[in-house]
């Protein structure tokens, strides 16, 4: 995900009169404790587009792509990152497109969509509205906070 295209707005905006069938999300994983508060959303439309929102290194930007999520660590085949992994985990994907509440999203168009800025203009929460529910992903301190408020 780039600063260029208005910090991905156009990512966003080309979500509107999209359909969700699928949701992913990115959750931090150490052995098997899996967190599941925090990380990564994606959507795939059926269009064939893509929607990821992250939290940007900064802690305070929200970073807004069309590139599907790219796991950094696969494959997993260096000694170093197989330790890294062993010891201090890493992020997973998931699909969550039939797992409550995400399975609510499902078939869901998205009517409009809003972006909540940083001072500089940068953006640090967008919501996609989907008829009566809404899906906002918000940059807080490090981590993507998502709150889904299905109808």
């Amino acid at each position: 995900m780039s600063d260029t295209d208005e910090h991905g707005r156009s990512a966003l905006n080309a979500a509107v009169d999209a359909t969700i069938i699928a949701v992913r999300r990115m959750f931090y994983v150490l052995g098997d404790d899996i967190d599941r508060t925090e990380g990564p959303i994606e959507f795939t439309f059926h269009t064939g587009a893509t929607l990821l929102l992250d939290a940007g290194v900064d802690g305070t930007e929200l970073r807004i792509g069309a590139a599907p999520w790219r796991d950094p660590f696969e494959p997993l085949v260096d000694p170093v990152n197989i330790e890294y992994v062993a010891i201090s985990g890493k992020y997973t994907a998931f699909d969550v497109t039939d797992e409550p509440p995400y399975d609510s999203l499902l078939g869901r168009r998205v009517d409009a969509v809003s972006v909540l800025p940083l001072p500089d203009g940068r953006p640090q929460a967008a919501t996609l509205y989907l008829g009566e529910a809404l899906v906002k992903a918000e940059s807080i301190a490090d981590e993507l906070i998502v709150t889904l408020s299905p109808a």
